[in-house]
Parts: structure tokens; sequence; C-alpha cells
């Protein structure tokens, strides 16, 4: 059986018979989307994109996962608390 990639990430053939990573889907279930929202990504914190463990990915805005990449840095800056903790 042949593995599927999509964009070089391990994937599987998603019930539309469309290519789907498993990190996404994987992101999808931890954090609760149906599908992840265009502004947000799945990254793999230790850089391997075959560990798609619930504790290897984290969800992302992708101006931070860009900065990530570019500096090699998964440094958090500042993290605000969300709605839902403020109330």
């Amino acid at each position: 059986m042949k593995k599927l990639k999509k964009w070089d990430y391990p994937a599987y053939e998603a019930k539309d018979k469309k290519k789907k990573t498993i990190h996404s889907r994987m992101g999808e279930k931890k954090y609760g989307y149906d599908k992840i929202p265009k502004d947000l990504v799945i990254h793999h914190i230790d850089g391997d994109k075959n560990n798609n463990q619930y504790y290897n990915i984290i969800l992302l805005h992708r101006k931070d996962h860009k900065r990530i990449h570019l500096t090699k840095s998964l440094i958090i800056k500042s993290v605000q608390p969300s709605k839902e903790e403020k109330d």
C-alpha cells in the first residue's frame, strides 16, 4: 500500500476523496474544529512532519508560524487569554 503525501506531509484520503494531512486532522480533533480556520495552522513542535502525536502539535496563527520557521525558535513572547477566560 502506497503511503499518501500532501505537501510532503503524511496524508489520508478523506470521505470526499481529497487528500488531507494527518497533522491537520489531529489538530482539528485536538482543538475542536471541523476545519482549521484559514488564518491558523497546525505546527509540529519538534519539526518532525511524521510525529503527529497530540503533544507535538500546536495551533498557531499563520504570522507566528512563519516567524517560528524564519527564526528557528518556538519562543512564545506573550499569551493572551481567550475571550472565555476573560469572562
